[in-house]
């Protein structure tokens, strides 16, 4: 594993500071800029949102001094200084002061059955459990040092970032929801159908927050119809459709003097300066460093672990349950082709750093809590979870046939993938035991993919390629324990001792496989189901992951039929 690491050197973004600073909602013309170049006139514009893909401009306001957010989280900055030789230009990001809010929210609203928090949940894409610890490893110790309890067993239930975040945000599956996707067009509604929790928070008096840095795929835009409606209080995303055509223009990962993780790190504590007495909930996803790269990552250890010190110095950390957290492991880069990788895929970094006075005030919470971090867990978890706060007293879910159940009720040790509706193809618990790759039961389950793909494909379109296997890398069978197949009844009254006479003949077993396909060279991951008894195989297209890059391997439907583009060769290419 440690072959796909490797050191990354540091940012190294414009020598020269910006002229203009952000402190809350106050926008200031800095002191330093201001002796080096004398009188500095600056023109800002207020950046609003006019949809989910494009932004619209307010008004200009000239100052020489600072600016007031009060329409508008954002704004774009051009300033001169005073001989008109130098200028200086920017997209930036602070917090308004919204009237409104600042009167709706307040703590005399929040449940008197709730814990009395705020929710603050920071989450980096694509972070497995290990690799937090391999390539942050400073900011593992300093969440380690705050008494954080991190989720040995937190294990996804679904492919991809939506399907990992939808149940932590909703407490369902996206299938459970009304269809949002793009490609069903005026059949689907917007993402503003889901229950998101954050709702549930403003309802009770909480400041609402979301920001998420890679517009172009976004979690809600990418594949979905993203919100017709601002979906928080606050809302980055109109910041970064607005500054992203910028970014091409600077240093690589920095906006002027500024690395770019320390925008949102910075909208962060600016929610928590604005509204320093106010409850909140805010969730902010950074996937630009760690979506595509491995080792990226580790430039923003430092600055990480600088904002949590800052965090915990603020005294903020006395009033919040601070999640720090990843969807899943790496899904694209190299490490995601090895057997370990394919772990660490389905076990995503996951933790919860709670107030001191927690464990005397709540012992029992605290303990399940504690214990709960060596339990089998999953995004249904931390809904309930997130949902404790405004209610502890809530429905103590702890059967093992529940799926939700809050980490603060304890979570019982015999919980099987099964239990926690955890489907074989993500479950990193299952026993899986290798199978010869030209046998009969892995070359037919190959033969099938390929004609399910090809039947995918032309139910949409007939301009992609037909796709042929080209080699099966590998192929694994779930093998059921010998104990399970063997075991009949009871032999005793009690049901202490077993009666293991049984020789149950095994009619269905789930496989997975790596394939190269022709034309592409596309490398698969599937998982299928065999019965056979009527030797057939069983697809479902959500259990494939196509685990290298297709590029514009699919440009004649990356309009027409997005959700082909990781299947289709275009017959004509580019």
């Amino acid at each position: 594993m440690m072959s796909f690491l490797k050191e990354e050197p540091p940012l190294v973004c414009d020598e020269e500071e910006d002229w203009v600073t952000i402190k809350g909602n106050i926008a200031r013309i800095t002191d330093k800029a201001l002796k080096k170049y004398g009188d500095i006139q600056c023109k800002f514009m207020d950046v609003l949102r006019a949809n989910e893909f494009s932004t619209s401009l307010g008004v200009v306001t000239t100052t020489h001094t600072e600016y007031n957010l009060e329409t508008s989280d954002f704004f774009r900055v051009y300033c001169e200084s005073e001989n008109g030789q130098f200028s200086w230009e920017s997209r930036m990001a602070g917090i308004r002061f919204d009237e409104d809010v600042i009167n709706r929210a307040g703590w005399d609203r929040v449940p008197k059955d709730g814990l009395g928090l705020n929710v603050l949940m920071i989450g980096l894409d694509s972070m497995s459990h290990m690799m937090v610890q391999r390539k942050l490893p400073k900011v593992y110790s300093k969440l380690k040092s705050m008494g954080a309890h991190i989720l040995d067993g937190y294990n996804i239930v679904g492919d991809g970032t939506p399907q990992a975040l939808i149940p932590i945000l909703t407490g369902r599956t996206e299938l459970e929801l009304p269809d949002t996707r793009k490609r069903m067009g005026s059949k689907a509604s917007t993402v503003d159908v889901y229950p998101f929790i954050w709702h549930e928070f403003k309802k009770h008096g909480y400041v609402t927050g979301y920001a998420e840095d890679v517009a172009d795929v976004g979690v809600f835009t990418y594949r979905l119809k993203g919100f017709d409606q601002q979906p928080t209080d606050h809302y980055m995303r109109t910041y970064y459709v607005d500054a992203t055509p910028m970014f091409n223009q600077q240093k690589p990962f920095c906006y002027g003097s500024l690395p770019r993780h320390k925008i949102m790190l910075n909208y962060v504590k600016d929610m928590f300066r604005v509204y320093e007495d106010k409850p909140k909930f805010m969730f902010a996803f950074h996937g630009e460093l760690s979506h595509d790269y491995a080792n990226k990552v580790a430039v923003a250890e430092l600055d990480l672990v600088e904002w949590l010190e800052w965090f915990q110095r603020s005294g903020y950390l006395n009033n919040t349950m601070l999640v720090f957290m990843s969807d899943h492991g790496q899904r694209f880069a190299s490490v995601r082709d090895t057997q370990q990788g394919k772990l660490e895929e389905r076990m995503p970094f996951f933790s919860f750093v709670l107030p001191k006075w927690f464990d005397r005030k709540y012992p029992k919470m605290a303990a399940n809590m504690k214990n709960n971090t060596k339990r089998l867990t999953t995004p249904f978890d931390i809904y309930s979870t997130l949902m404790s706060v405004l209610h502890k007293d809530g429905p103590r879910n702890n059967n093992v046939n529940k799926r939700s159940i809050s980490l603060f009720n304890e979570i019982p040790l015999q919980r099987s993938c099964r239990d926690a509706y955890i489907e074989p193809h993500w479950c990193a618990c299952l026993k899986w035991q290798p199978i010869d790759v030209d046998s009969t039961l892995a070359s037919g389950a190959a033969s099938k993919f390929t004609q399910f793909l090809n039947k995918y494909n032309g139910e949409y379109t007939d301009l992609c390629s037909p796709v042929e296997v080209d080699r099966i890398e590998w192929a694994t069978k779930m093998a059921p324990n010998e104990g399970l197949l063997k075991f009949h009844q009871a032999a005793d009254t009690d049901g202490f001792v077993p009666d293991m006479s049984a020789n149950t003949k095994v009619t269905v077993v789930y496989l997975q496989l790596k394939v190269v396909t022709r034309p592409a060279n596309a490398i698969f991951e599937f998982s299928c189901q065999y019965d056979s008894e009527t030797n057939k195989y069983m697809f479902y297209e959500k259990d494939i992951s196509r685990i290298n890059k297709y590029g514009d391997q699919g440009w004649c439907i990356a309009n027409s039929q997005p959700q082909l583009s990781k299947y289709c060769y275009c017959k004509q290419q580019i």
